[in-house]
């Protein structure tokens, strides 16, 4: 049997975090008088960690300022939090299968064990990695080689709702990029084409059945 590796984004992915980071943008967006993102443009933006986000936005000189303003905004509605439907059933799915599963974010690494430990998911993954775990960010090659220190693939699968996703599928000769929830018929995907794209995480659970 090809042993196979999954990198699992998080947000919006595995939970729906979507409102809680747009809130918080918009309230470091206001404080520094900028006008509140709408949906798309917040999520045209996000494709990049929220360190380097939130530097782009403001500079080099207000960005822990501007960071701390985001954190304490995210915090407020961090209870929102929500599993996406099919989540627990695809990774049991995975986990049966003996697929090696890592998580692997864009999300401040402390910040994404917290929300993970608190939904009780902890013993799904093999690793959980963040931005600040390591110096570049997905979806660098340092950054999925690290996810993947020390243990023995030969395929590597990326799953998640957006580009960095699929590049960091792409950052391996035996990689896929699988795009989920997220229509891959858009511009955003013209340059980074998913390997796959699927509807829900129930058709990800068939599809990693199949073993395709």
């Amino acid at each position: 049997m090809i042993q196979k590796a999954i990198l699992w984004d998080w947000d919006n992915t595995l939970v729906d975090t979507f409102g809680a980071i747009l809130s918080a943008q918009n309230v470091m967006r206001r404080y520094y008088g900028m006008p509140a993102w709408t949906k798309n443009e917040a999520k045209a933006a996000m494709n990049t960690s929220g360190r380097n986000l939130i530097r782009d936005l403001v500079g080099e000189e207000r960005a822990q300022e501007a960071r701390q303003i985001y954190l304490k905004a995210y915090t407020q509605n961090a209870a929102a939090i929500n599993l996406k439907p099919g989540a627990i059933d695809v990774l049991e799915k995975a986990k049966s299968l003996g697929y090696i599963n890592i998580l692997a974010s864009n999300k401040a690494g402390s910040i994404l064990r917290n929300e993970v430990h608190t939904l009780n998911m902890d013993h799904y993954f093999d690793r959980i990695i963040g931005a600040e775990d390591t110096q570049n960010d997905k979806p660098s090659k340092s950054f999925t080689d690290a996810a993947l220190a020390g243990f023995s693939y030969q395929e590597v699968l990326s799953i998640g709702d957006g580009k960095a996703d699929i590049k960091m599928g792409h950052n391996y000769e035996n990689g896929y990029g699988i795009l989920v929830w997220t229509d891959p018929n858009t511009p955003e995907f013209q340059d980074d084409k998913p390997d796959y794209a699927f509807a829900d995480l129930q058709s990800i659970a068939i599809f990693l059945e199949r073993g395709e």
